[in-house]
């Protein structure tokens, strides 16, 4: 009598929530089990994969898109500014927004820095066609600057307790004398350092450890991919600044390209988010070292359609534990965030947070929508909308490749702290949401994919776990679970899941 090909004893294997995180970079035959193939609005945590928080309304009625976030921090106070339309507004305090407190600007893409002198803390803005503000904590007033079109400036950094100038379509900065907000301004043209040519687009600090302590240093970023990095005190005196080197690392993607990450400095490039410590002595040659490598594909499609498109900007965000770079779609008007857990890499991808701009401000995180700024990370609802929250594992061969297996049953473990909603789904051999079940328990959890019935399940306020055998019935090599929730009202986690399946004897 002929033996089935799939007549073995069932076993049953546990594998972990895609704590790895997404992963676009890898054959989808050779991605790691702990991988995922879609990671959206989960984020991976060391121990398990979680919906994102949701966002709030913290300040309406703006007039227009908030491009701008402007924090000012002094020893005693922190403000926070928005730049919307022609004007730009204190939404320090929640609710209706109010009067303008500078108004007739020609744009609200500022960059801003924030220094100390003698004569107070100051919060310093520019945006390469108004004439540059500075706030003291409690009046707004216009620096003189003198020697340059001070509407010229587009972009600032402190260095040495200096305030250096990035001048509109040119290679030359500006610097002020040390310790100051206004007065005469030095103009030094890199033109003959930069063998590409084109603009300066930015200017950033970077502090290295040299073998004999931390040495600073002051990067500028050109429109071209060149980094030329100084040290030193002083520009105008030979003895006291010095060129360290120039780097091709990658052209930059708009003017909030620069991000400080510690004592390092990332390059939001379109080569993807690469740091100096690892452009340093590797350069453009290297796109593997990039943090953001294993999403690259996502990452370069992304750069392909959008680079052009105002938005694009990173953000470290200490207290959630990540840090995201937001990417604009100018056909959808829609916009993203790569996201990476800062403490294991892994990377995920949220979606409906349509930022134009990020901001931490108080530890908390703020971003400026369409007439509105938010506060990020917090509730679990979207402005009042349901969190949609989609993933899929890696295809994963369960008993190895060398036999197909027939899978009779998943046991998803997920935990939440109120209603669980949640939808299963089952692929084989690399197939994309074709496969449908009826699940074989009564739980209220458990539907076919993509045809869940919400708010079906009732659980109790402590966090609990629910894990229910669903049966299904499909042949193939490997297989991938795919798990999607709506949720306004509760924390999900999905911690691991359960498969159950028998090995064949060939085909």
């Amino acid at each position: 009598m002929a033996t089935s090909p799939l007549s073995m004893t069932a076993q049953s294997k546990a594998v972990p929530s895609p704590i790895g995180g997404l992963n676009t970079r890898d054959s989808v035959d050779l991605l790691p089990e702990t991988d995922a193939i879609r990671l959206e609005n989960f984020f991976p945590a060391r121990s398990h994969v979680q919906v994102r928080n949701g966002y709030d309304d913290h300040v309406t009625g703006l007039p227009s898109s908030v491009q701008s976030l402007m924090v000012y921090n002094s020893g005693s106070a922190s403000t926070l500014f928005a730049a919307s339309g022609t004007n730009v507004y204190n939404v320090t305090s929640a609710g209706s927004v109010g009067s303008a407190v500078i108004t007739s600007l020609s744009n609200a893409q500022f960059q801003s820095v924030n220094i100390t002198t003698s004569g107070g803390s100051f919060l310093w803005i520019c945006n390469g066609e108004d004439a540059p503000r500075h706030w003291n904590g409690s009046a707004w007033a216009t620096p003189t600057l003198s020697s340059i079109t001070a509407a010229n400036v587009i972009n600032v950094e402190v260095y040495k307790e200096r305030l250096f100038l990035v001048l509109t379509d040119s290679l030359t900065y500006g610097y002020l004398p040390i310790n100051s907000v206004s007065g005469t301004v030095s103009s030094v043209n890199l033109g003959s350092v930069f063998s590409k040519g084109g603009k300066l687009m930015a200017i950033a600090t970077w502090t290295r450890d040299g073998g004999a302590g931390p040495d600073d240093n002051i990067l500028f970023y050109t429109d071209q991919g060149e980094i030329a990095m100084y040290s030193g005190t002083d520009p105008s005196d030979a003895t006291k600044w010095n060129l360290v080197g120039v780097y091709t690392v990658g052209r930059p993607i708009g003017r909030r390209c620069m991000l400080k990450v510690g004592s390092d400095c990332y390059l939001v490039t379109e080569n993807g988010l690469l740091p100096m410590t690892q452009v340093l002595g590797t350069g453009e040659a290297a796109p593997n070292r990039a943090i953001s490598d294993k999403i690259s594909n996502s990452y370069n499609e992304s750069v392909v359609n959008f680079k052009d498109t105002f938005g694009w900007q990173g953000v470290v965000y200490p207290k959630g534990g990540y840090a995201a770079i937001n990417v604009p779609d100018s056909t959808t008007g829609d916009f993203i965030q790569y996201v990476v857990n800062l403490d294991t890499g892994a990377w995920a991808k949220f979606t409906n947070q349509n930022a134009y701009v990020w901001a931490v401000f108080n530890s908390d995180l703020y971003f400026g929508g369409s007439t509105k700024v938010h506060k990020a990370d917090s509730g679990t609802d979207d402005g009042g909308s349901a969190i949609e929250a989609v993933a899929k594992t890696a295809f994963i061969y369960f008993g190895g490749r060398n036999n197909p297996k027939r899978y009779t049953a998943i046991r998803p473990v997920m935990a939440s702290d109120a209603e669980l909603e949640v939808s299963i789904g089952f692929d084989t051999d690399f197939r994309d949401g074709t496969t449908t079940f009826t699940p074989s328990t009564t739980s209220s959890i458990a539907s076919a994919w993509d045809t869940a019935t919400w708010d079906a399940a009732t659980w109790g306020s402590p966090i609990t776990t629910h894990q229910s055998w669903f049966s299904v019935a499909d042949i193939g090599w490997n297989a991938a679970v795919r798990v999607r929730t709506s949720t306004s009202q509760q924390s999900v986690r999905w911690l691991a899941t359960d498969v159950r399946y028998e090995i064949g004897n060939g085909l």
